[in-house]
């Protein structure tokens, strides 16, 4: 029978496979990677995995509830706490997330490839909070809640517009399918189009833009001298040239 670790070795070898978790993951991703690969280089058995963790998705879960708070703290502190100016602030809380998850080796595939999301639900007895967490949760919810009384963002349910900001995370899923040079105008027009869409209550009472169709619409009017509201004569058609 198997000699039974120490409160001590249970604490050493719970954050060794958690390193090994991490290398892995990032290297091979949760599907590959197997409870092999994880208990080798901390030098315990396959069946001694299971006296830490339930499953490898377990792991994969720990991992993330253990980065997230970090990256969750960097995004709000970069932007929803950084200026007063809320379109401004929405466009950078959108252009953050989206760096964070290019850069996360961890969180990004999971954002990548949504089958592996799905693994970790159902791999883990309390899948469903773990993933529930992988949000941006309270401090989103309270800044949207306050913009909504100043009426500097659109009314609604604070979740569905928490939600409408983070759409914006998965157009990286599509980058290898996009041109490369258009991929970059692609992002910041999407990131503005979030942004104005849900500023839009705040512009009212405010000199609006001309917007290109605009433009198009009054340019004949512009060459011609002919005003717009000005009907064209009866009879006469445009000469075919």
């Amino acid at each position: 029978m198997a000699r039974a670790f120490t409160g001590l070795e249970k604490e050493t070898i719970r954050a060794r496979l958690m390193e090994a978790g991490l290398a892995c993951f990032t290297r091979y991703g949760l599907k590959k990677t197997t409870i092999e690969d994880l208990t080798k280089p901390v030098k315990i058995s396959k069946a001694a995995f299971y006296h830490f963790f339930p499953s490898k998705e377990a792991l994969y879960a720990e991992l993330l509830l253990e980065r997230f708070p970090a990256m969750q703290r960097r995004v709000v502190d970069r932007s929803l706490r950084a200026t007063k100016d809320t379109r401004e602030a929405i466009v950078r809380f959108q252009r953050e997330l989206v760096k964070e998850m290019e850069a996360d080796d961890l969180i990004r595939p999971i954002i990548l490839n949504p089958s592996e999301l799905e693994q970790i639900i159902h791999g883990v007895p309390d899948g469903m909070r773990s993933v529930a967490n992988l949000d941006l949760g309270g401090p989103v919810f309270e800044w949207i809640r306050d913009a909504q009384a100043r009426g500097e963002i659109i009314d609604g349910d604070p979740e569905v517009v928490g939600s409408m900001l983070g759409l914006v995370k998965f157009l990286p899923t599509h980058q290898d399918d996009i041109d490369p040079v258009l991929y970059p105008r692609l992002l910041e027009a999407a990131i503005n189009v979030v942004a104005d869409g849900l500023t839009s209550t705040a512009s009212s009472g405010k000199v609006d833009r001309p917007t290109a169709r605009t433009s198009r619409r009054q340019a004949p009017a512009a060459r011609t001298g002919q005003r717009t509201d000005e009907k064209p004569a009866r009879g006469k058609k445009a000469k075919r040239q």
